[in-house]
């Protein structure tokens, strides 16, 4: 495969994202609509597009909000957040770690469900599949039967097999490109997806459906939570996505899209599935048609695609994803981060790719690491970024400063050396001419002195002139005072639009400040001067400066209905960052940000309580065998 540099388009987006949240968890959907009913999984799907969307279209915001990163020409990526935002060094090395863990889970899950999916499907149409054991039995094994174990080498310790060198071959040439050359086959993947969808539905309904199989609203919730949020475990990718789109995608469009595709894929095949079908614990679609009495050729076709679609096509998008964020971060050279994105999770696969610990691994890496990485850290991250959004763009225009500054002292050292060269490098001057004879001229001096220029005179005229219209017209002194501000909103009245103040001194009491209008002057001249013995008119910035307690209240200024951030942008001529809810107030997507991150919290917080409970009991409600 040659790569390449090239953008993602609208149509490999969408691929993209629906294939990340497409994977093997759509087989175990028809088991939630048997066990949990029919109002709470539809209920559960609704929240988590919710969650999924704002989380996304948040994150993609703080990843905006970053100065220069406007339109996300700095392409930074998610773990790069963690190092702008977070000040704690401490938090910040555990998030690095999280988000590490989370990747690298997914990627090791993903190759070992994918090994497991190619040894079935050799048993199915090749008739075996081999490896080499490793504990209880060593050497070269081969199987010719499936089992009601994940892989079809049962419980044995496998070095590698058929299946893990398949997917091996097919990832490594993918994984080494980039996102944008690898989305050509997530486009692919999509276009397999959809295939494999319409023949699972037109299975199940060949098969008869019975809408009795699905309660109103069901005895058995233990799945319900893990099993659909889990499945929009997406938010990882959309940054490096995000920096590798064409201008003119529009990302709203492509999140809510492929959302809204992958949650009609999920209600379809999991009414479908549990109105056609009677599944238990450890059986799911593909193995229920399989054992009907519609198995065909069609359905075997399906059953090789959804491999190649659903699992495959996310391993080398993962693998970039990691490359990415080590990369762009800064955290280590290419060389290094091909070594942990590529080689770590592959060796790190291998005893995973038979036995029961895949589903443990899985289900517990996906509670404690990918839920915080898609569910909660995204919501973290743009609060930090909307409260040090000001200070990294005043941050950002000192940088750029420093740097001018810093261009012009290396430019300015460059053109003495210059120079300096130019001065050692000419040739010697052997004699000079006699300077001429310079005599002052005495009586320009003596002039000086005695006699102003005509200019000066002038001058001075024109300043007597102003001076003496100074009390007659104190608007011209306007036009020589700064402007004082009352308050330190970008769009304040100065003091100097309030209207002026006449400073009076009685005779009969101490000094007090009185608002006098042009008008009611001429009619009371009479009265004022029976008792003002003197009469200044300050302007409102010299009263504020002479005595701050002579100032009456005021009403305060009335604030222009431009926002905060409006106001912000416009005065240092920056680009406005990517809005997540266009035509909305900052307080609204902070309301979002909390409400949807305290609905995180307590699903996270309850899967974990609840399967601690089950622990304590004896039980571990994800150990099931589903995830085959």
């Amino acid at each position: 495969m040659v790569c390449g540099q090239s953008g993602i388009t609208f149509l490999g987006a969408l691929s993209l994202l629906v294939s990340e949240m497409i994977g093997p968890g759509l087989v175990t959907i028809p088991i939630l609509f048997e066990t949990a009913g029919l109002i709470t999984p539809l209920i559960m799907f609704s929240v988590a597009v919710m969650l999924a969307c704002s989380s996304a279209l948040l994150l993609v915001e703080a990843l905006s909000s970053i100065p220069g990163n406007e339109k996300f020409q700095k392409k930074i990526e998610y773990i790069s957040l963690f190092s702008i935002l977070i000040d704690n060094k401490i938090l910040r090395i555990i998030s690095y770690l999280i988000l590490f863990l989370s990747v690298e889970s997914m990627i090791i899950a993903t190759i070992a469900l994918t090994s497991q999916a190619f040894d079935a499907i050799l048993v199915r149409f090749v008739g075996s599949t081999c490896g080499i054991g490793l504990y209880p039995d060593k050497g070269w094994i081969c199987v010719q039967n499936l089992n009601n174990f994940n892989s079809p080498f049962g419980d044995r310790l496998m070095f590698v097999t058929g299946g893990f060198m398949i997917t091996f071959i097919l990832v490594i040439p993918m994984a080494i490109c980039n996102l944008g050359e690898n989305v050509k086959i997530q486009i692919l993947s999509f276009i397999s997806l959809i295939i494999v969808i319409i023949i699972w539905i037109i299975a199940c309904i060949m098969n008869g459906l019975s809408p009795n199989r699905i309660p109103l609203i069901g005895n058995d919730h233990s799945l319900l939570v893990g099993t659909v949020l889990f499945n929009y475990a997406f938010i990882i990718t959309v940054p490096s996505m995000v920096n590798d789109l064409n201008q003119d995608v529009s990302i709203r469009k492509v999140i809510w899209i492929s959302v809204g595709i992958t949650t009609l894929t999920y209600i379809l095949i999991g009414l479908f599935g549990a109105m056609a079908f009677h599944f238990d614990l450890t059986s799911n679609l593909i193995s229920e048609i399989r054992s009907s009495k519609i198995h065909n050729i069609f359905t075997d076709i399906a059953t090789l695609l959804f491999p190649l679609g659903g699992l495959l096509a996310s391993i080398p998008a993962d693998t970039i994803v990691l490359r990415y964020n080590l990369v762009r971060s800064e955290l280590c050279n290419y060389s290094m981060a091909t070594f942990i994105s590529l080689v770590i999770p592959w060796c790190v696969a291998l005893p995973f790719q038979t036995g029961f610990w895949l589903n443990i691994f899985t289900n517990w890496t996906s509670l404690l690491f990918i839920s915080i990485t898609n569910f909660l850290l995204p919501f973290c991250l743009f609060h930090l970024s909307q409260k040090k959004a000001k200070m990294l763009q005043t941050l950002e225009l000192a940088r750029e400063e420093a740097e001018s500054n810093e261009k012009q002292q290396n430019k300015n050292i460059d053109d003495n050396k210059n120079k300096n060269k130019d001065y050692f490098n000419r040739e010697p001057i052997i004699s000079l001419p006699p300077p001429p004879s310079i005599t002052p001229d005495t009586s320009t001096l003596e002039g000086e002195g005695e006699e102003k220029s005509a200019f000066q005179k002038h001058l001075e005229r024109h300043l007597q002139k102003l001076e003496k219209q100074k009390l007659e017209n104190p608007q011209l002194e306007r036009l020589k005072r700064a402007k004082v501000y009352r308050n330190m909103s970008a769009d304040a009245v100065p003091i100097d639009e309030l209207p002026d103040f006449v400073l009076k001194k009685n005779t009969k009491k101490n000094d007090s400040l009185s608002t006098i209008s042009s008008s009611n002057s001429n009619n009371n001249d009479d009265d004022n001067n029976n008792n003002i013995n003197v009469l200044n008119v300050l302007s409102p910035g010299e009263i504020y400066e002479v005595d701050k307690t002579y100032i009456p209240s005021h009403p305060s200024t009335p604030r222009s209905t431009s926002t905060d951030d409006e106001e912000f942008y416009s005065l240092f001529n920056y680009v406005k960052p990517f809005k997540a809810f266009p035509g909305t107030s900052k307080k609204f997507s902070m309301m979002i940000s909390y409400s949807a991150a305290s609905i995180s919290i307590l699903l996270i917080s309850g899967v974990i309580i609840y399967d601690f409970i089950g622990l304590a009991n004896g039980k571990n409600y994800f150990d099931l065998g589903v995830n085959n």
